[in-house]
């Protein structure tokens, strides 16, 4: 969203965007990630997701100096934000993150069943399944909430003390790292749509196509192998 805005400022109008997407064949789907009760940002999401069509506006906690907010006014404000955009079918997953106020699955479903509107639901990212309360978690998943599910790899032991640094530096291609991802889908619902988040240094170094070829190819090798096991 940042790069987006980036480019309004500088002259870019939402025609050029639609061209270069429909010039390679590209959809949004998804866009991340809108902070709880952050009105100016929610007004931003938006407009994208109506513009482009958009399914679904990912959405987490504050963290840092601004993580402690009130959850229950956040919950309706959640819902409230749901029932504004329900004419466009936009669709909000609510992502728990260790070090913010929604750390974990119990704390999130509790927050979407608050909000009160059905395009409210979950996101499941691995990294904050395998480095927060664990797989075992997932044991009280419902399934019913899920709006989509987020998969990386990386180690089980942290590299960087700050758990937000750690998470957008170091994360690695599916099957390159320590996660159970096979135990992880198996405790998941099957038909979630997915999304491939490695967010990493080493990565960012390569061009942004073949960086996405490398992304999708790990996918593809798991979801082969998911199935092969199934």
């Amino acid at each position: 969203m940042g790069e987006y805005l980036q480019l309004r400022a500088n002259g870019t109008s939402d025609d050029d965007f639609k061209q270069v997407l429909s010039q390679h064949n590209i959809r949004i789907l998804e866009l991340e990630a809108l902070r709880l009760v952050d009105d100016k940002s929610a007004l931003d999401f938006e407009h994208v997701a109506r513009t482009f069509g958009a399914e679904r506006i990912q959405v987490i906690a504050p963290f840092g100096a601004n993580k402690d907010i009130d959850l229950d006014v956040a919950a309706q404000w959640l819902g409230a934000l749901a029932e504004r955009t329900a004419d466009a079918d936009v669709h909000y997953a609510l992502e728990f993150l260790p070090p913010t106020k929604i750390p974990d699955i119990a704390t999130a479903q509790n927050f979407v069943r608050r909000s009160g509107h059905p395009n409210v639901g979950l996101c499941v990212d691995t990294w904050h399944v395998f480095r927060g309360a664990g797989v075992s978690s997932l044991a009280d998943l419902d399934y019913s909430l899920v709006k989509n599910i987020q998969v990386d790899d990386g180690t089980m032991t942290p590299s960087m003390d700050d758990y937000i640094q750690d998470c957008i530096h170091n994360r690695e291609l599916l099957g390159a790292g320590e996660f159970d991802l096979k135990q992880f889908f198996e405790c998941t619902p099957p038909n979630a749509p997915i999304s491939v988040e490695i967010i990493d240094d080493d990565l960012d170094l390569i061009p942004a196509f073949e960086r996405a070829q490398l992304q999708a190819s790990s996918l593809q090798r798991l979801m082969a192998h998911r199935d092969r096991q199934d």
